[in-house]
């Protein structure tokens, strides 16, 4: 499942998720509440979601945005014990958040995730666990199901990736206690801040996914005068153009592994993938038939 986060973050960045979503390159995409967001914008996306689409919650607790609510500061917000007044405050924060998106999209997100991964954070998980839940919500969590994919994000996204990882672990424990649902497997870590690395890792992630994998991905406009502080706006422009030349959803991706990246091709194919080399899947009549 190929998920983008921060729609609502700019209208350039959202222009092209809905894209991505029409076209069926993404699976769904989780909203970052605000004022800003463009009503046409908003409708189009309902009626995506009405088709299938996944549409969840971004909890945010630290990207500024108009009538987006208060921030704090990231060193403060991961901290394992906060102040029952900074408790309250970061609580109504989070149900003001779910209520937006109740009015907007006229039920419960599909599933909740959190910018920057704050729904994680120690003293933040167990408020998102007593958030309102429909029968099928789920809680994103941001920890690939084994030791290869592990590794393999944190090659892609860096030492970051293990705190993250550590964090996430945690707070799928408190989740599970609480009766919530959850994702089976992830992947999506990368280097946001160096595009030259989103553009030689971004490829190999979607190839390496398993089927139940719930991939995180930040397509945008690289022109859009909104950007998140160490997130390249060039990362954004590849992210997109890397989805938008892969396979849709409903075909079957042809992925030729080379030794720095994965090649997408969509091209007429015929079957002819070796039985040992399950990770080509077939070869489309395009690809180079050796290597």
């Amino acid at each position: 499942m190929r998920i983008a986060d921060d729609f609502g973050l700019g209208r350039g960045h959202d222009r092209v998720i809905l894209s991505l979503l029409e076209t069926g390159r993404l699976d769904g995409t989780s909203v970052m509440m605000n004022d800003a967001m463009n009503p046409e914008d908003i409708a189009r996306l309902r009626k995506l979601r009405a088709g299938g689409a996944k549409v969840g919650l971004h909890l945010n607790l630290t990207q500024a945005l108009p009538g987006g609510g208060p921030i704090w500061p990231l060193g403060e917000l991961i901290r394992p014990l906060l102040g029952a007044p900074f408790l309250g405050a970061i609580t109504a924060s989070l149900v003001r958040q779910v209520d937006a998106f109740v009015t907007q999209f006229g039920s419960l997100p599909d599933y909740y995730d959190g910018h920057q991964h704050c729904h994680c954070f120690p003293a933040i998980a167990p408020l998102v666990g007593r958030l309102s839940y429909g029968p099928a919500t789920w809680v994103r969590v941001p920890l690939p199901a084994t030791w290869e994919g592990r590794w393999l994000n944190i090659r892609a996204g860096g030492a970051k990736v293990l705190l993250i990882l550590v964090l996430a672990a945690r707070a799928r424990a408190i989740f599970v206690r609480a009766g919530l649902k959850t994702n089976h497997d992830f992947s999506g870590f990368l280097r946001l801040g160096d595009p030259a690395s989103v553009r030689r890792w971004l490829p190999e992630l979607l190839a390496r996914a398993t089927p139940d994998c719930l991939i995180m991905l930040h397509p945008g406009d690289g022109a859009d005068p909104v950007q998140c502080a160490g997130h390249a706006a060039g990362s954004r422009a590849i992210e997109a153009r890397i989805l938008f030349e892969s396979p849709k959803n409903d075909e079957e991706p042809c992925y030729r592994l080379g030794p720095v990246s994965a090649a997408f091709c969509a091209a007429p194919r015929d079957d002819l993938g070796s039985p040992d080399r399950p990770d080509r899947g077939t070869l489309c009549r395009n690809c180079p038939q050796d290597g």
